[in-house]
């Protein structure tokens, strides 16, 4: 079997039948071995201890007697990508095609067909369809799992180059094959168009609660998220008394966004720091006071798809006394990449340090663990409500001195997704903690 593992091709292993055998080196293995001239022993010693040479050597071979002709700076690029995939999974080299999906990604702007895939259980699955983009007219789910792109089979490439592939100017086609569930494949195609990734939303639970999505760590994701806030504020009559920060499948960004986002709502303490192996990049984050926000009540998700500076968001609000983390132990990516733009238009992304919470624990191979644990659970909509006592036929009403008041109803109630329920229950329950008078002091 042959195949890709994070990157590195693994050799096949063939079986002869008994007949087939060979039992003496053939007459081309021999010329090959005898290409360093015997009556030069220091050369072939140079070959043997000098990765350099051995390199060369390889390569003269492919250009000389490869059975197709290869371009020579396809070669060196494959080489230099082998050799920094298997620093770590999170390492890579990106040509100039890759490296330009790159910086779209990072500014969530591009030509594409909305949706957002992550490598899950052995395959490619879609995670996120963007609204109104051309997957979501098409009726693609989350949860479809793309086979090939162009006609081209994804297994053994890195999502950096998945993206490339699926990346295009404006009005050019691309075709997809997926498979749904047990269903058998079937393929789209679909007009790639501007795609904006949406990187933060926002949504009112109530007056005065509100529930935050931050899908990833874009540039401006701080600025963004602290304009939503400030609209939201703006609307609610009492101004906002919680939020939720939704951080489930963030698989990350920037570092630097995640920082600031986290700065919004501390007034001071470490946020995060970093330790590698170059004295540049030991560094400590430490929070600013002044934000509008540092004493707005908060509420982070998570997940196990939760990831890299979503980590550090949710490690920062959480050690710092500023937040509840309910959900899932997070995935635990606690590398920093350092990108380093070189002249041809590529691109070298090089893990540089690791990640420590403000506790001083490690992020990498840890992630957070959160306060309360509540899976991916959604009440089914179908579910009939139970019968209440002013069902039933007859029954009294609350009574005259409360005719004025309006019908008491359970606000969490009608929140589907479990997690944001309970989100939403831990806010209001601390609302009434802290509104509540003290106990008197007994003599």
């Amino acid at each position: 079997m042959t195949g890709f593992v994070n990157g590195a091709y693994r050799c096949p292993l063939f079986l002869l039948p008994a007949a087939l055998a060979v039992t003496a080196p053939p007459a081309r293995a021999q010329a090959i071995d005898e290409t360093v001239p015997r009556q030069q022993p220091g050369r072939a010693q140079r070959v043997l201890t000098d990765p350099e040479a051995l390199f060369r050597r390889v390569l003269t071979h492919i250009q000389d007697e490869y059975v197709d002709e290869v371009e020579r700076r396809d070669l060196y690029y494959a080489a230099i990508r082998g050799m920094v995939r298997e620093l770590d999974p999170h390492s890579d080299f990106l040509d100039p095609e890759v490296y330009r999906a790159f910086q779209d990604d990072l500014s969530g702007i591009y030509g594409g067909v909305g949706f957002q895939v992550e490598y899950r259980g052995g395959q490619y699955e879609i995670v996120k369809v963007f609204p109104e983009s051309p997957a979501d007219r098409l009726g693609l789910r989350a949860g479809d799992v793309v086979l090939e792109v162009d006609g081209r089979p994804l297994v053994g490439l890195a999502m950096s180059e998945i993206a490339a592939r699926m990346r295009g100017d404006v009005g050019t086609v691309v075709g997809l094959r997926l498979r749904r569930g047990e269903e058998r494949p079937f393929e789209v195609r679909l007009v790639r168009q501007v795609v904006e990734v949406p990187t933060v939303q926002s949504e009112f639970l109530e007056p005065g609660y509100v529930r935050v999505r931050i899908h990833y760590f874009h540039e401006n994701a701080a600025t963004r998220l602290d304009e939503q806030l400030r609209t939201l504020d703006a609307r609610s009559p009492a101004g906002l008394r919680g939020a939720i920060l939704d951080v489930r499948d963030n698989p990350g960004g920037v570092v630097d966004e995640a920082v600031a986002v986290a700065d919004l709502f501390l007034s001071e303490g470490v946020i995060v720091s970093t330790r590698g192996r170059v004295a540049d990049e030991n560094d400590e984050r430490t929070a600013r006071p002044g934000s509008r926000w540092e004493s707005l009540p908060v509420v982070v998700l998570v997940n196990g798809y939760t990831a890299s500076s979503a980590e550090v968001l949710a490690a920062a609000l959480h050690d710092n006394a500023r937040a509840t983390l309910i959900g899932e132990q997070t995935f635990g990516k606690g590398t920093v990449q350092r990108l380093v733009e070189l002249l041809d238009g590529s691109a070298l992304r090089l893990t540089v340090s690791r990640l420590y919470t403000p506790a001083g624990e490690p992020i990498q191979g840890n992630g957070i663990v959160p306060d309360l644990t509540v899976g991916e659970a959604r009440e089914d909509p179908a579910r009939e409500p139970p019968l209440r006592e002013s069902d039933l036929p007859g029954a009294l009403g609350p009574g005259a001195d409360a005719a004025d008041q309006a019908p008491v109803f359970d606000a969490a109630a009608r929140i589907d997704d479990l997690a944001v329920r309970l989100a939403y229950q831990v806010l209001r329950l601390e609302e009434r903690r802290r509104l509540q008078p003290p106990p008197p002091v007994v003599p």
